[in-house]
C-alpha cells in the first residue's frame, strides 16, 4: 500500500488497461489527422526535344532499282545442240592465244661447236656508234672486254661488263653489243646457245 491508504498491486490490471486503451487512441488519432503523401513521377529538368526536318531534294529524287528478272521456268531441250547454245556464252575469244613461257637464259660455261656464232650487223652498229665526248676531250681508248649470251637463234639475250675500261666507254659498248645479231653457233648441224667472249676497242684515229 501506499502512503495514501491504496493498494498498488489490486490496481495494476486497471492501470495497465488504461495504458493501452490511452496508446491504442493516440495511435488511431495519427492515422487519422496525418496528412497523405502523394507519390510524383519525377521529371527531368531538361528536356530533349526532336527535331523533324524535310528531306532535301536530291533524296527525294531518288529512283528505286528495278526487281531483278525472274528466273525462267526449265524446260526439257530436244538436242544436246540446244542445250550447248544456251548454256555456253558468247565470249570475244578470236583464236588460240598462246603465252610463251618466261623461262630463265644460262648458256653452260662451256659448250663445244664446229662452227662459232658470226656478227651479221657489226659494221652497222659501229657506224651508228657515237664516241663519247668526255672520254675524246680527256683522249681516253683502248678495249672493252664483254661476254655475250647467245641463244639458239642468234639473239643476244646477256651483255656481261668483263674487263672496263672507261664508265661512258662501258655504257656504249654494252648498248652496242645488245644491238648485234649473230648466226647461231653449230655443233653436228644443231644450233646451240654459247657465252662468246667479244672485245670491243675504242681509237680516236677515226
Amino acid at each position: 500500500m501506499d502512503d495514501n491508504g491504496f493498494d498498488l498491486i489490486k490496481l495494476y490490471p486497471l492501470h495497465m488497461r488504461m495504458g493501452i486503451f490511452i496508446s491504442l487512441v493516440i495511435f488511431i488519432a495519427g492515422f487519422m489527422f496525418i496528412p497523405k503523401q502523394e507519390t510524383k513521377v519525377y521529371q527531368p529538368k531538361v528536356k530533349h526535344r526532336v527535331a523533324v526536318r524535310k528531306l532535301p531534294p536530291q533524296l527525294k529524287n531518288i529512283v528505286k532499282p528495278p526487281p531483278p528478272p525472274k528466273p525462267k521456268m526449265p524446260v526439257a531441250a530436244k538436242s544436246d545442240e540446244e542445250v550447248e547454245q544456251e548454256t555456253i556464252q558468247k565470249t570475244d575469244f578470236t583464236g588460240r592465244e598462246k603465252k610463251e613461257a618466261e623461262v630463265e637464259f644460262e648458256p653452260p660455261k662451256f659448250v663445244p661447236y664446229s662452227t662459232p656464232p658470226r656478227a651479221l650487223n657489226l659494221q652497222e652498229v659501229k657506224d651508228r656508234t657515237i664516241y663519247p665526248e668526255t672520254a675524246r676531250k680527256l683522249g681516253i681508248e683502248g678495249t672493252v672486254f664483254l661476254e655475250l649470251w647467245i641463244d639458239t637463234k642468234g639473239k643476244v639475250r646477256k651483255v656481261i661488263l668483263v674487263k672496263s675500261l672507261y664508265p661512258a666507254l662501258d655504257q656504249v659498248a654494252v648498248k652496242m653489243a645488245e644491238q648485234l645479231k649473230f648466226t647461231p653457233a653449230m655443233q653436228r648441224d644443231k644450233p646451240v646457245a654459247v657465252r662468246l667472249s667479244f672485245p670491243y676497242t675504242f681509237s680516236l684515229e677515226k
